[in-house]
């Protein structure tokens, strides 16, 4: 007997780059624009997968403004 599992949906697989510029994943090194998923809340390295930046939406209410500064940034497009 085979069981079926849980199909996810097409919808959860859209997603949009971050960045406008690449920046340093600080857990590969490499340069990435980011992704976010469709329904998730990360920003993940396109490169590793690593977390970028999480975020929980009960912690936060109303609007957030994340201001990113890289620390490195070279200008690299």
């Amino acid at each position: 007997m085979v069981t079926m599992g849980k199909v996810i949906d097409m919808k959860d697989y859209i997603s949009v780059r971050f960045f406008k510029h690449d920046i340093l994943c600080g857990y590969c090194n490499q340069l990435t624009r980011g992704r976010v998923y469709d329904g998730g809340e990360a920003i993940v390295c396109t490169v590793c997968s690593g977390p970028m930046l999480e975020l929980t939406s009960d912690e936060y209410c109303g609007e957030t403004t994340i201001i990113f500064d890289p620390e490195d940034y070279d200008g690299a497009s």
